[in-house]
Order: C-alpha cells, then structure tokens, then sequence
C-alpha cells in the first residue's frame, strides 16, 4: 500500500503548477478530473454548512473550551483539567431523537443549496460516524444514540443529501484534542498544538498521523461518492512543530478512491488547498482563486439556545445581500447553522434561510452558474455575467420599504437594441442610455422579492470603471453592513 502512495504521490506532482496573482504565487490544479469538479462546484454558489456534535447539548462553542489559551471568545475555567472531563463525557447526554436527515435535506433544498458540508469530526476528536479508529464516536454502545436508526449520523446526512442532487463536503479536523499521542496524558496541553516534542516521541506522532490517515480513508471508501474533503485545524502542518500530518500521502489516497475530490487543506495554501475559505468575512474584490466564505447565520456555527440568538440572527434580507455580494466577486456562500441537541434548528434562523431561498429560487438564472465580471459593484448595483454567452447579471440591492421609479446601472452601457428582463417575472423592463451608464424602470415588489431585483441583460455594449467612487476602504465597510 506504501509503495502504492509513493507512485501515485509522484504522479499527482506532475498534476499541478503555479501561477501568480498580484505578485503572489498560487498553486493550479492541472488534473482535469479535479478541474471539472471544481469547474461544477463554482456554478453551485451555495452550500449548507452545520457544525453539529456533543457540545450541542450545552449550547456551547463548539471543541474550543477545552483549549488552555487565553482568547476574546471564551470564558476561562478555574479548574479547566475538571472542565476538561466533563465537557469529553458529554457524548453520554448526546441523544438526538428528532433528527430526520430527510428533514434537513428539504431545508437545504429550500435555502437553495447546492452542496452540503458536514462536521464529521471536530477538534474535540467526537467522530459523528461508526469509526472503527476509536471509540469516542456517536455509535459506542454505551452513548444513548449508539442503537438509534440514523446512529450514523454521517452516512444519513449524506445519503439524504446526495437524494437531492446535491455535493457531498466531509469537514474534518486534522487535529484531535482527545486522542491520546495529540494531547499526551504525559504533560500538559499549552494550547491547540501537539503538547510534546515530536523529534523526541516520533513512534508517539505516527501513531496520531496513522489514526488521521485511517479515518480520512473511512470516509474515503464507506462513505459514497464525497466530492470535498474539508479539512480544519491548519496550525497541524509540518511548518509549525514539526506537525506534518503527511498530506501527500492523505490527499494522493483520497484521489486513489475519490477521483478528482476537493482537497481542501483550508489556511495552508500549497498544492492541497483547492480552493480558498475567508471565514465570516467576504473578500473586498474578486479575483481568480476559487473561493467560498463560510458564514454563520447567527453570531456562532454551533448551536445556541434561542433566547441568546434572536438579536443575533441575520435576517433574510442581509443573507439575500451578502450573498449577492459574494456571487458578484465569483464566489460561493456556505451558509452554516448550527444543530440543536435533539437534532434540528433555531426557529429564527430557519426562517432566515428559507427567505433567502425563496428569493433564490425566483431569480436562480441570475445566480447558479455565473461567474464574475469587472466592474461587480458600484454603490447599491452587483454585476455578474453568465459562464459562456453575452448576458450580464445586474442586481439592484433595495433596503426595507425602498421603492424606486428607475435606477442608474454605473458603467454599464446596453448594447442598442439589446433587451433588459425582470429575472423573477420574466418580463421585459424599459430602459435608456444615459453616457456610459444604463436607466432602467424599477418594477415595484414587495416582501422578499423586494429585497433585490435582478435582472437579465442580454448584450452590454461596454463595462467600464471598476467600482467607481469607492476606494478599498470604503468597499470594505460596505461589506461589513451589508
């Protein structure tokens, strides 16, 4: 088998090259397998993400009150050692009886996602699948939902997801806070890292990276066709204490039984880093690395209880925006909510998504399938254009009770002749050339569909400036408040 890797490991290096972006080099996936699927995940737009596992039950922050670092999210423990105990036997209150996968794949549906990326493990290392690598997993017999009918978790999500055409992502942590030879019971844990010399125990390091290797490869082979392989934890890499977590190996055996899988080795950059993740921020511009931010719908990715997340949560409304946004710069959303104890989700947030969806559904020319086109954004206009073909995407971004007679397109001039159309309606609107620019006649909606209209232009004579008006900054704040 290890020879095996060496080859197809010195195979794949033939696969990549890189290019340079603004004076930076990034590395280009050459395998064509990979490039079709990334190809196809970029027209999807929307993913649906949920961080979900036994720090549920208490409504807490998801693996990190468990690490021995002073940062702004977290309240410190008196006796975090005591702390520690309790939060790894939470797993023994863990029993979702109204989890329904059909259910959540319906919602996905409904928010108009496209792919669906799950926490099959995070850093606190409780596996929500039947692992055979350990026994701190959702089906040991002695946890309350070992016997139940979707026991793993994993494998029903993924199934009921797959039903709905969607792609399949496994986020996976590379480092595990519980296994014994990450967090050795021989000394204390500083903090996120490896809690020991790795030159001086490496019987104790391959022991962790082989139990890593053979959970990905679980995933890998029993799992069913997985399109991303989403890994978290980048401060796990050979550059920071010699953590290497051998992704060649990793990623050449996920190619072997996953052929032209997303590797996604988030925040390490190199040849296993498919695609970029901005986490709870949208880029200020686009640019040609494939991307996707991964936001929360409230202040959080894993569940809180209600009471402590009605004023958090973003309304339909500010997703519709932010997620024009991102469209309009070429990227992707993946839009998480986090799974409450018994297995669905907060009543706020559903409605949130699903108005999102709703709007999504009326105008998904304009949405899957598109790519970015210069200028995307001047004042309260994004622009987009379609894959292959003449039509420009324009999105008029309308706060609550705005309603407006006609709207300027800056820099956008339509060709003559050339017909403007309500994406949602189909119907045509009329327009004038006004110098470089295009007026159009606003059509008056309300409830969701006015949360932004958008509209099909079949040919643009010219796109000029590039957002004008606007300096970085200011760009920058306007993402924020979106």
């Amino acid at each position: 088998m290890k020879k095996s890797l060496i080859l197809i490991a010195s195979l794949l290096l033939s696969n990549w090259s890189l290019a340079q972006w603004k004076g930076k080099e990034y590395v280009v996936e050459k395998d064509p397998k990979v490039q079709q699927k990334l190809e196809d995940w970029q027209d999807l737009k929307l993913g649906f993400f949920v961080h979900w596992g036994a720090y549920s039950v208490d409504g807490l922050c998801e693996s990190w009150p468990i690490v021995s670092e002073d940062v702004d999210w977290l309240t410190p423990h008196e006796d975090l050692n005591a702390y520690r105990k309790y939060y790894f036997d939470l797993p023994k209150r863990f029993n979702p009886t109204k989890f329904d996968p059909t259910q959540w794949a319906e919602l996905a549906e409904d928010m108009g996602a496209k792919y669906f990326v799950f926490t099959t493990k995070h850093h606190d290392g409780f596996t929500m699948w039947d692992t055979k690598q350990t026994d701190y997993k959702i089906t040991n017999p002695e946890y309350p939902y070992a016997n139940a009918e979707h026991a793993d978790i994993t494998k029903s999500l993924f199934d009921a997801m797959r039903d709905k055409g969607m792609m399949i992502g496994a986020y996976l942590s590379k480092p595990d806070w519980h296994h014994p030879y990450y967090w050795s019971k021989s000394f204390q844990s500083p903090g996120r890292n490896v809690n020991y010399k790795i030159d001086r125990h490496p019987d104790w390091w391959k022991n962790f990276t082989d139990f890593y290797f053979n959970q990905v490869e679980e995933l890998m082979t029993g799992y069913g066709d997985i399109d991303i392989l989403w890994l978290d934890g980048a401060w796990a890499d050979k550059n920071n204490l010699q953590q290497d977590m051998k992704m060649d190996d990793v990623g050449a055996m996920c190619r072997e039984h996953q052929p032209g899988i997303l590797v996604v080795d988030r925040w390490v950059g190199g040849r296993w880093e498919n695609y970029r993740t901005p986490e709870q921020h949208i880029p200020s511009e686009s640019n040609p690395i494939p991307w996707e931010t991964n936001l929360t719908v409230n202040c959080c990715f894993s569940y809180r209880f209600e009471e402590s997340v009605e004023t958090n949560v973003k309304s339909g409304r500010e997703l519709t925006h932010k997620f024009i946004d991102i469209v309009s710069k070429g990227g992707n959303l993946l839009l998480n909510l986090g799974a409450s104890p018994e297995g669905w989700f907060n009543a706020e947030e559903i409605k949130s998504v699903k108005q999102l969806g709703e709007w999504i559904h009326a105008n998904e020319k304009a949405i899957y399938g598109t790519r970015a086109i210069a200028p995307f954004a001047e004042a309260n206009i994004r622009y987009a254009k379609e894959k292959e073909g003449d039509k420009v995407y324009a999105y008029v971004l309308l706060q609550e009770g705005e309603n407006m007679n006609k709207a300027m397109l800056p820099g956008c001039l339509v060709a003559k002749g050339a017909k403007i159309k309500d994406i949602a309606t189909g119907k045509y609107v009329k327009y004038s050339r006004q110098g470089n620019s295009t007026l159009i006649d606003m059509p008056k909606k309300s409830g969701v569909a006015q949360y932004a209209i958008a509209f099909e232009i079949s040919k643009v004579e010219k796109m000029a400036g590039k957002n004008v008006g606007k300096d970085q900054a200011a760009i920058d704040a306007e993402n924020r408040n979106l």
